[in-house]
């Protein structure tokens, strides 16, 4: 018995010191390239970048895409395992710009008595060859992050941007930056809603901007006090092989499945004796 309780303490220290944090909720764009196909495969995902993705409807979200030549089309979605997705074709060089919309739904945070109505967006520029860059340009989404830099060339230094609501600067808004290393930033954005982040470490960086109104109101027969608009935008900065941050983590993992598989035996032959 003494032995069991020692090895379900190791196994909770290990689990405590190595797996990651849980985060709340966001939505965001990932989009892979299909040179070979000239075909962008874009994935809608509801869940935290790296941690845990989540299982929703594909008929949840809205997806729309501006492509180099600025024709704007709203994307058609199908179910790909717990996130949406949808093809499209390269036909020129440039910016493609991407922005999502996951269904506005009611809910009381854990802190709060306080329903709120969450409404959450992303966005993500995805640079193909040489075309022009449009991504310093809006789309259509309520709150939305727009980069003050060119990101299509943007490795590390100082990341610049802005956020507005309904197309006006937003100040005093909180923006954090999740970064491939499991770096967490965070920022407030000045009066005109800019901000600024120090990005040192290359691979896909999730912004994050969040701002909190007293609109109150109704839907789907739920009633909410406050409106929650929460904005994404996914920038992948050239990434590179996979940090030895994360390989010890990896190795962590692999230590504590065999730990747990030893651990499983050791019960076993007990109850046996």
């Amino acid at each position: 018995m003494k032995q069991m309780v020692l090895s379900i303490f190791f196994f909770l220290l290990l689990f405590c010191l190595f797996v990651p944090g849980v985060h709340a909720h966001e939505l965001y764009i990932d989009v892979e390239e299909f040179s070979e196909r000239e075909e962008l495969r874009v994935d809608v995902v509801w869940g935290h970048i790296r941690d845990y993705m989540s299982e929703a409807s594909h008929k949840d979200y809205q997806l729309s895409v501006r492509y180099p030549d600025g024709e704007e089309e709203q994307l058609e979605l199908e179910a790909a395992g717990v996130s949406a997705r949808a093809y499209v074709p390269i036909s020129d060089e440039g910016d493609y710009i991407f922005w999502a919309e996951r269904k506005q739904s009611t809910y009381t945070p854990d802190d709060s008595d306080t329903t709120q109505l969450s409404s959450q967006m992303a966005k993500l520029a995805y640079h193909v060859g040489d075309g022009n860059t449009t991504a310093e340009d809006p789309v259509d989404l309520e709150l939305e992050i727009i980069p003050e830099i060119n990101i299509a060339d943007f490795s590390t230094g100082r990341l610049e941007g802005q956020v507005t609501l309904n197309g006006e600067p937003v100040g005093e808004t909180t923006v954090t930056a999740y970064g491939p290393e499991h770096e967490v930033l965070e920022q407030v954005s000045d009066q005109d809603g800019k901000f600024t982040f120090d990005v040192q470490s290359t691979g896909k960086w999730l912004i994050k901007a969040n701002v909190v109104l007293e609109e109150s109101g109704s839907i789907d027969g739920e009633e909410y006090e406050e409106t929650s608009h929460t904005s994404t935008l996914l920038l992948d900065t050239n990434e590179e092989e996979p940090s030895s941050n994360n390989s010890w983590t990896l190795v962590a993992m692999l230590v504590i499945g065999l730990f747990i598989g030893a651990t499983i035996m050791l019960l076993v032959q007990n109850r046996k004796n």
